[in-house]
């Protein structure tokens, strides 16, 4: 790919992210808005100059705008290769599923709660979403003063900033999926 193409992608998508109109854009970076929008259709190449203002007008590096983004590749996860980390005197069980990914800004794990065992969500952060879906068993959730019960196939998305116990109710082990999207 182009150098002028990757930094007419990543200014867009840069752009559309921060969720700023191209006048906007123009008036933060000190831009003219055809230039901007010539630059963004890869019409233009610009200058390091024309570049540094966009950078500091967007609030992000140099480096960001002409780094070229390709797919990531597909990346496979063998649960054979993973080891399960024993919590709460062995009463639960969270397996990594794919690490902190920087792209997304998400990470996720299975927990395997046995019957009578309980967990609480380690660390509260502003800014976060929690998504849970229960695979199988029954689940209590305590979350922001509310409880909310769920079994085989049900979902629930929390804030993260708040704090989070969850607890086996049933006479099984619940499996769970916890999907964790960090903020900026």
């Amino acid at each position: 790919m182009e150098i002028v193409n990757a930094v007419a992608e990543n200014i867009r998508r840069i752009r559309k992210t921060q969720k700023l109109s191209i006048d906007r854009a123009a008036e933060l970076t000190g831009v003219s808005k055809s230039m901007l929008g010539q630059i963004e259709r890869g019409l233009v190449n610009p200058t390091v100059a024309v570049l540094e203002k966009i950078a500091q007008g967007l609030h992000v590096s140099l480096t960001e705008l002409v780094e070229h983004r390709g797919e990531l590749p597909d990346t496979l996860y063998r649960g054979v290769d993973v080891t399960g980390q024993r919590l709460n005197k062995g009463r639960v069980i969270r397996y990594p599923l794919f690490p902190f990914d920087t792209e997304s800004r998400c990470e996720s794990c299975q927990l395997d709660v046995f019957i009578g065992g309980s967990y609480d969500l380690p660390d509260q952060i502003p800014g976060s979403r929690v998504y849970l879906t229960v695979l199988a068993g029954t689940l209590e959730v305590k979350a922001g003063g509310k409880t909310y019960r769920l079994e085989n196939r049900d979902s629930l998305m929390l804030r993260g900033s708040q704090p989070c116990h969850y607890e086996n109710v049933g006479n099984t082990t619940v499996h769970l999926i916890q999907r964790t999207y960090f903020g900026k």
